[in-house]
């Protein structure tokens, strides 16, 4: 069993090793994004707090408005967490389906960026890379199994190594290359074999589930592809008040989120969080849509009044990324991202070994 067991291990190891090596490090980067981004383009992704606060939403939207003539603002997201981080803006040029994005100060109104291409961002890079090797549904499904073949790598190695506790810090330098390089592959395997399982169970639920979905799901909305070439709510709609009367129907709700309606007859929809929710809460789990002519109040989607697997689902989001505890979680996860890619190369030092010594 044990012969068996490690050959399997081999075989998974070595076709999933190259992608689990580009999804770890994509992995890790993505985790710090932001900070890169801070760096990069500090300009454009840092902003000044004032005494007075945030200007009204309805003066920024406005200000975006003036900055991008011929673009419809589509997306607005809000870091209630670091008033020192520029609001993020996704607008459409009237009369497509390009997603573009630009960055705005919240206290000045001054637009920070010019529209560029949502796909561009380093974010988005990151994140097509990491979920979908950049070939979309073909790429999920194999990210998907990658996840799946992580989890199964894990436990097998926990299984071989059993007995771990008797050599888990040993590294034989002065011994063969293939001896050092198993006892590498065995203590990193080890340790990060927690963060392993949580990141391969995650990133394999989220990209399967969304395969299986957009294979038996419903087919899109017809409405949704329809080109608009004027703006889709009245000037008159008091924005600023949207947040608040979502707090009036989700007590303690913190918007983090307000997606315009890209469609005719699409809603305002405010995406966020309870205020003092837990640190496994993502910041999107709840939700609360308005009629985009009248402001009227559609519906309510409150996350703590779900069932146990959804609130189980929410918390991925935070448990996958690290991005609950700050620069400690985010600088943990970053360096468990890597475990991945070294368990790939160290795996790859072993088998080659092996084979010049069987060959």
């Amino acid at each position: 069993m044990r012969k068996y067991f490690w050959r399997l291990h081999s075989i998974v190891g070595l076709a999933a090793g190259v992608g689990l090596l580009v999804i770890g490090l994509s992995g890790s980067l993505l985790v710090f994004h932001e900070e890169i981004d801070a760096l990069r383009l500090p300009e454009q992704t840092r902003v000044e707090p004032t005494a007075a606060g945030r200007l009204p939403l309805d003066e920024l939207v406005a200000a975006v408005e003036k900055a991008a003539p011929g673009h419809a603002v589509t997306g607005w997201r809000i870091d209630r967490d670091n008033p020192h981080v520029a609001d993020g803006v996704f607008v459409m040029p009237f009369g497509t389906r390009e997603w573009h994005y630009l960055t705005i100060d919240s206290y000045r109104a001054d637009v920070l960026s010019r529209p560029t291409d949502h796909e561009s961002t380093l974010k988005h890079w990151l994140l097509d890379l990491h979920t979908e090797f950049f070939v979309h549904d073909i790429g999920m499904a194999v990210a998907g199994l990658l996840g799946v073949a992580l989890c199964f790598l894990g436990l097998s190695g926990l299984w071989l190594y059993r007995r771990f506790w008797k050599s888990l810090l040993r590294l034989r330098w002065k011994s063969s290359l293939r001896m050092l390089a198993g006892d590498f592959h065995r203590m990193v395997g080890i340790f990060s074999v927690g963060f392993n399982l949580l990141l391969g169970f995650t990133g394999a639920w989220w990209n399967l589930s969304h395969v299986v979905e957009d294979l038996t799901g419903q087919p899109a909305d017809p409405a949704d592809e329809v080109l608009f070439h004027e703006k889709l709510f009245p000037a008159s709609l008091q924005l600023a008040a949207l947040p608040e009367k979502a707090r009036q129907h989700i007590e303690g709700f913190e918007t983090r989120y307000i997606s315009f309606p890209w469609a005719p007859g699409g809603p305002f929809t405010l995406w966020g969080s309870h205020e003092d929710a837990a640190w496994f809460r993502s910041d999107y789990g709840s939700q609360v849509a308005f009629d985009s002519q009248s402001g009227d109040f559609l519906s309510a989607h409150d996350l703590t009044r779900d069932g146990t697997w959804k609130q189980i689902e929410d918390a991925f989001e935070p448990l996958h990324f690290g991005n609950f505890g700050g620069l400690v979680s985010k600088s943990l996860w970053a360096a468990a991202g890597f475990a991945p890619a070294l368990l790939c190369l160290s795996g790859m030092a072993i088998w080659w070994q092996r084979r010049r010594r069987t060959g």
